[in-house]
């Protein structure tokens, strides 16, 4: 890890092991390169027992040895396949250091050469997330040497306010989808009438939905878990009523793929193809923004928001603050200080002078 296309059907599979990098090139598949690299790493460590936890891990040895384990293990499928490609660079970048030698220094020596490569300061700091999960679960195997402060991120500007799209917005949008996009057209109306995230869309079953009393569950499952990991359930609307009960594309997924089965991933070119058409700016997670503003309009309770949301900490739906009906109102009069004189008389007494101030205030010119 990491292994390499290099042309004429070979590949450059790249290992550090105990501080050492070695390159071997392999003729074949890419699943005989990574085979190979199985094979050898497994050489590697049976002739040196030091890889166990006896010692501090190279970072390299660990996240092949120990974290891919725990990561398939505790990650979904699609977290965990967006994330390798995130470990592959820091042990590009990192592999041949020590846990315990990863500390600030190493960490803004890392930031900066990323920020040299043209990433900005968003990227960099999703990277640091990854890194610092890394060395978290160091820590809970038992690694010694590595009680120093965590991984800190760098600053970034404020994004301000979120983006949301009004109802002519919404109508474009959906007018774009069934011209562009005609499948993607349900899941749309779905998420922005109920705010859910995109994932949660894309892995609900038709068990979960109660068209009786009218409720969607987004509970976790064996093969998805929702974000905050908490069960919820969020009400149909009136105009999201009609879509769930027009006949179904799939026994199993409410919102399958044109195969039938489900999605493995957001379908981002189709749904960015419909937003350009619709000249729109944004992305499926706006549409949960602009769910979060409608909302407040009608019912101007953040709590309520809160639990349709899934949010498990309210300090995020505060987030959506500013877009409660004056907001502000109750603030406006809450202190008074006025003098005796008001605007008005205080205009009417003489006109303040610089004569008058104190002689030796005033500026004098020069001597004729």
């Amino acid at each position: 890890m990491p292994t390499y296309r290099t042309g004429n059907g070979r590949w450059r599979v790249v290992i550090f092991h105990r501080g050492r990098r070695r390159d071997f090139q392999i003729a074949g598949s890419k699943a005989e390169a990574t085979a190979f690299e199985a094979r050898k790493r497994g050489e590697l460590e049976s002739a040196d027992p030091d890889v166990a936890m006896r010692v501090v891990p190279r970072f390299s040895d660990f996240c092949v040895g120990r974290y891919k384990a725990g990561a398939e293990l505790k990650l979904k499928a699609s977290t965990w396949r967006k994330q390798q490609y995130v470990i592959a660079t820091l042990v590009d970048r990192l592999g041949g250091k020590k846990l315990n030698e990863i500390g600030a220094v190493a960490v803004e020596g890392y930031a900066r050469e990323r920020k040299h490569d043209g990433l900005g300061n968003v990227s960099i700091n999703n990277e640091l997330r990854i890194l610092r999960r890394v060395l978290n679960y160091a820590k809970e195997q038992g690694c010694p040497g590595l009680n120093g402060p965590g991984v800190k991120q760098i600053p970034q500007p404020a994004s301000g306010r979120v983006k949301v799209w009004n109802e002519t917005e919404i109508a474009s949008l959906f007018t774009a989808c069934r011209a562009e996009c005609p499948d993607l057209l349900p899941m749309i109306v779905f998420l922005a009438n109920t705010g859910c995230r995109r994932g949660e869309a894309l892995a609900l079953t038709w068990e979960r939905v109660n068209l009786v009393n009218r409720q969607i569950e987004i509970w976790p499952s064996e093969a998805w878990q929702p974000k905050s990991g908490r069960p919820r359930e969020i009400p149909i609307s009136d105009a999201l009523l009609p879509w769930l009960r027009a006949p179904r594309r799939s026994q199993q997924w409410v919102f399958p793929s044109s195969t039938g089965g489900r999605f493995v991933d957001w379908p981002s070119r189709p749904f960015d193809r419909a937003r350009s058409a619709a000249g729109l700016h944004g992305g499926p997670h706006t549409l949960r923004h602009t769910f979060a503003s409608h909302f407040l309009q009608q019912q101007a309770d953040l709590f309520l928001l809160a639990r349709v949301l899934g949010h498990s900490d309210t300090s995020t739906t505060r987030l959506y603050a500013h877009l409660l009906p004056d907001h502000l109102e109750r603030a406006r009069n809450a202190v008074n200080f006025s003098p005796a004189i008001g605007p008005a008389g205080l205009a009417a007494v003489e006109p303040w002078r610089p004569e008058r101030r104190a002689p030796h205030l005033v500026a004098r010119g020069p001597h004729v």
